[in-house]
C-alpha cells in the first residue's frame, strides 16, 4: 500500500521536500523570518509582514479589515489589494494559526504551489513524470520566486500563473467545461492574491499560448476564443469584491501612468541578460557590490532576475534543435515557448525594446517595472529545458544525474542569499516602543531612517545584520503596525492624492541641517491637526515645540531620538473659524500664516452650505472607536464644526443623532462635519459603495459558476 502510494505520488513528496528543504531555515533551528532589505526600508518586514500582521489581528477578531486607521490617517487596506484579504490560504491559515507560522507557511505554500501548477502543466502535455518533476522543483527555486521573497504577495500572485496553463491545455485536449470553471475560480484566486500586473502578464502569456496551441488545429478558432474570453470574464467578474475598491482607490491616487516612467523608472538593459548565466556576475547586492539603483538609468537587482541554472538554460537552449526536426513529439510545444521566451525577454526589456510603443497601450500603461515579464521568461525557459529532459526518457540515469546537478546548482547559489532572523528577536518590542508607549502617544511621524538605512545598504549590503534590527527602533511605515503605534506614513502601492500631497508638505518642512532636523511652523502645525504627538527621528531637533523624551542606545555612532510634539494635538475638536482654499497655492498660503492655529481653525475646499457659525463651549469625546467606526458624543452652546484627523475618503459617512449629514474634506486630508447646537450622538462609518457593488457581482458571478458547475461539469464540446 505504501509502495503503491510512493510510487504514484513520489513527484509531489521530491517537490514538497526540497521546497522546505530550501526554506528550512525558517523553521530550524529556530522559528525565523526573511528579512531581506531594500532601499529605504525592508520590504518584507516593513510591508509584507506589517500588513499580514494587522490582517491576521483583524481576522482573529473576527474582522475583515477593508480599514486601517493606524497607517497614514486612515487607509484603504481591501481598496489596495496588497495585503490579499480574500486569498483562501491567507483567510485561513492567518486565522487559525499564530501569525509567524502562517506568514512562513503562506510564503513556502506559494513555492509549492507553483512547483505543482508546472508539474500539472508538464504532464498535461504528455511529458514524463521526472520531466515534470524537474520543472516543478527548478521552477519555484529559480531567481524570479527566491529574489523576490520579502514581496509575499507578488510569490503567491505568480504561484498560480502555471495552474491558468494547466486547465487552458486541460481545456483543449479534454474539451471539457470543468477546466474552464476551474480557470475562472484560479483567475479570481490570483486577483484575490494582490498583485495585478503579474495576473496580466500572465494573461498576456497565457492568451499567447492559446492562441499560437490553436492555431495548429483544425477547430473552430473564433468560438474558441469566445469561449475562453467567457470564462477571463467570469474570473475577473468573480473578483469584483477585490477589484471594485481597487478601481475606486485608482482614479484618486497619485499612481503614475505615464509611458516614459513606465519604461524608465526601473530599467532592464541589455547587460542584464548576462544575469541569465550567472546572477551575481554584474555584483551582488548582498555584499553591496551591485550598482546602486539609479531610475532612469540603472534599475534594481532583484527586478532583474530570472536565473534558473546553467543546466536548465542549456537544456532549453538545446531545444532549439528540436525545431529543425520534423515529426519530433513535442515539436510544435517546443516553438511555443520559444515564442513566449523571446516574446517576454523582449518585453521585459523595455525601452531598449523594439516592443516598447506597446507600453502606451491601457494596462500596458499603468504597471511599473516591465522586467517582471522575466516571470514568463523563466516560466517558459524552463518549460523548454522539461521537454529536452524528457527526450532522455531511456537514459534515466543521465535524467537522474542531470536533475541534481541542477538542483545543487540552485541551492548553492541560491540558499543563503536572504537573511533570516529569529522571530523572537525581531518582534520583541524595541527601546523606542517602550519609550513611546510609556508617553501615551496618539500618532507618530519617523523622520531620516531613508538615507541612514541607505547608507548601510550601499556600503555593506546586509553584510551588518544587526544595524537592521537595529533599525527596527524607528518604527517606519509600515513596521509600526507590529508594536500596535499609529503613525502618520504610510507605505502602499496607491496613496491618494490627498494623503500625497499632505504628507509631502509636511516632509518639505523637514530640513536637514548639519546634524539635525528643522522643521518649519506650517509642518508642526499641519503635524498637530493630524494628531501626532512624537517624533522619531535619526538626527536632534532643537525647536522649542518639540521636547525630547528619550534616545536608544547607539548602533555604532547611531541613535534613534523621541520627540513629543508640544502643540496640542487631538483627533477630534470643534471650531466655528474656517478659511477657505481653493488651490494649493492658497492652501500654502493658509498654512504658512502664522495666525493659522490647527487646534482651532480648519481649512475648507469649498464654502460650506451653512455660514452663520458661532460657538461658545465645547465638548467632543470618542466614546468608541473600530477600524471602520468611530462614535463620538458632543455638547455645544452653538453650532460649529467638529473635526476628525481620520482620512477624507469616498465610502466614509457620518450621522449625527441617526440622520446622515455632508462630510467636508479639511486641512486636505482630514474629515469635518456641522453640529447644531446641544447634545448630540456622531457616528462616523466606513461603508464604502464600491464594495457593495463587488459583493453583488461576485455574488452573481458565484451564483453563474455553479449553475455551470452543476449542470455541464463533465460536458464535452465540439470544436471541429
Amino acid at each position: 500500500m505504501i509502495k503503491k502510494l510512493i510510487n504514484n505520488f513520489w513527484p509531489a513528496i521530491v517537490i514538497t521536500l526540497v521546497i522546505f528543504t530550501f526554506h528550512i531555515r525558517l523553521f530550524f533551528p529556530h522559528s525565523s523570518i526573511y528579512i531581506t532589505p531594500d532601499y529605504g526600508r525592508s520590504d518584507s518586514w516593513h510591508f509584507s509582514i506589517a500588513n499580514k500582521f494587522y490582517y491576521a489581528q483583524e481576522l482573529k477578531k473576527n474582522r475583515v479589515p477593508i480599514w486601517n486607521p493606524h497607517i497614514g490617517m486612515g487607509f484603504p487596506t481591501l481598496a489596495e489589494g496588497q495585503t490579499a484579504i480574500f486569498f483562501l490560504p491567507n483567510l485561513i491559515l492567518f486565522r487559525v494559526l499564530p501569525f509567524v507560522w502562517a506568514y512562513n507557511l503562506t510564503l513556502v505554500l506559494s513555492f509549492i504551489t507553483a512547483g505543482f501548477g508546472i508539474y500539472m502543466f508538464c504532464r498535461s502535455l504528455g511529458l514524463s513524470k521526472i520531466a515534470a518533476t524537474y520543472a516543478g522543483t527548478i521552477f519555484p527555486l529559480g531567481g524570479f520566486f527566491v529574489f523576490h521573497v520579502q514581496h509575499h504577495n507578488l510569490l503567491q500572485t505568480a504561484s498560480l500563473m502555471p495552474w491558468l496553463f494547466w486547465t487552458t491545455n486541460e481545456f483543449l485536449v479534454k474539451k471539457k467545461v470543468i477546466f474552464l470553471l476551474a480557470l475562472s475560480f484560479i483567475l479570481s484566486q490570483q486577483i484575490f492574491a494582490g498583485f495585478p500586473q503579474l495576473t496580466f502578464y500572465s494573461l498576456v502569456a497565457l492568451v499567447t499560448f492559446f492562441l499560437l496551441k490553436i492555431y495548429s488545429q483544425k477547430v473552430k478558432k473564433i468560438k474558441l476564443t469566445l469561449l475562453l474570453t467567457f470564462f477571463i470574464l467570469l474570473g475577473l467578474a468573480l473578483s469584483s469584491i477585490q477589484t471594485f475598491p481597487t478601481y475606486e482607490l485608482l482614479k484618486i491616487s497619485n499612481r503614475e501612468n505615464d509611458p516614459q516612467k513606465i519604461l524608465t523608472q526601473f530599467p532592464y538593459k541589455s547587460k542584464n541578460l548576462l544575469q541569465f548565466l550567472d546572477p551575481f556576475l554584474l555584483g551582488s547586492p548582498k555584499d553591496a557590490s551591485y550598482p546602486n539603483w539609479v531610475p532612469g538609468k540603472w534599475g534594481i537587482y532583484w527586478e532583474s532576475l530570472a536565473y534558473v541554472g546553467i543546466f536548465p538554460l542549456a537544456l532549453a537552449l538545446s531545444t532549439i534543435f528540436l525545431l529543425f526536426k520534423k515529426g519530433v513529439k513535442n515539436r510544435y510545444n517546443a516553438l511555443i515557448f520559444v515564442s513566449i521566451t523571446v516574446l517576454s525577454i523582449l518585453l521585459s526589456l523595455g525601452k531598449s525594446s523594439p516592443l516598447h510603443p506597446i507600453y502606451s497601450i491601457p494596462l500596458f500603461s499603468i504597471f511599473r517595472v516591465p522586467s517582471r515579464f522575466l516571470l514568463i521568461a523563466q516560466f517558459a525557459i524552463i518549460m523548454l529545458a522539461s521537454i529536452t529532459l524528457a527526450r532522455f526518457s531511456r537514459k534515466k540515469l543521465v535524467q537522474f544525474i542531470i536533475f541534481l546537478l541542477s538542483l545543487a546548482n540552485l541551492f548553492y547559489v541560491f540558499l543563503l542569499y536572504n537573511p533570516v532572523g529569529t522571530s523572537s528577536q525581531w518582534f520583541a518590542e524595541t527601546d523606542s516602543t517602550k519609550m513611546i508607549k510609556n508617553d501615551v502617544p496618539r500618532r507618530i511621524l519617523s523622520i531620516g531612517n531613508f538615507e541612514q538605512w541607505n547608507n548601510f545598504l550601499t556600503s555593506t549590503g546586509w553584510n551588518e545584520k544587526d544595524y537592521y534590527d537595529f533599525a527596527r527602533n524607528n518604527l517606519g511605515q509600515n513596521s509600526n503596525l507590529i508594536f500596535n503605534i499609529d503613525q502618520l506614513g504610510a507605505f502602499e502601492s496607491l496613496p491618494s492624492k490627498r494623503n500625497s500631497l499632505f504628507y509631502s508638505i509636511v516632509m518639505n518642512g523637514i530640513k536637514k541641517d548639519a546634524s539635525e532636523f528643522k522643521i518649519a511652523s506650517s509642518s508642526a502645525r499641519l503635524l498637530s491637526s493630524a494628531n501626532v504627538s512624537h517624533l522619531v527621528s535619526t538626527l536632534y531637533i532643537n525647536q522649542n515645540e518639540f521636547e525630547k523624551v528619550g534616545e536608544t542606545e547607539k548602533y555604532k555612532d547611531y541613535s534613534f531620538k523621541i520627540y513629543r510634539n508640544l502643540y496640542n494635538h487631538q483627533k477630534v475638536f470643534m471650531t466655528s473659524k474656517y478659511t477657505i482654499a481653493r488651490s494649493i497655492d492658497e492652501l500654502l498660503g493658509e498654512l504658512s500664516n502664522s495666525n493659522f492655529n490647527s487646534n482651532s481653525e480648519i481649512i475648507l475646499e469649498s464654502k460650506p452650505t451653512e455660514t452663520n457659525l458661532t460657538l461658545n463651549n465645547w465638548e467632543a469625546k470618542i466614546v468608541s472607536e473600530s477600524p471602520n467606526k468611530v462614535e463620538i458624543k458632543t455638547k455645544t452652546e452653538g453650532k460649529g464644526f467638529l473635526f476628525l484627523a481620520e482620512s477624507y475618503y469616498p465610502g466614509w459617512e457620518a450621522f449625527i443623532d441617526d440622520s446622515r449629514t455632508k462630510i467636508y474634506p479639511a486641512n486636505i486630508t482630514s474629515q469635518a462635519i456641522i453640529i447644531p447646537e446641544g447634545d448630540h450622538q456622531v457616528i462616523f462609518r466606513f461603508k464604502p459603495k464600491s464594495l457593495l457593488y463587488g459583493i453583488t457581482l461576485t455574488t452573481i458571478s458565484v451564483f453563474l459558476l455553479s449553475i455551470i458547475l452543476l449542470n455541464y461539469p463533465f460536458k464535452k464540446m465540439s470544436f471541429k
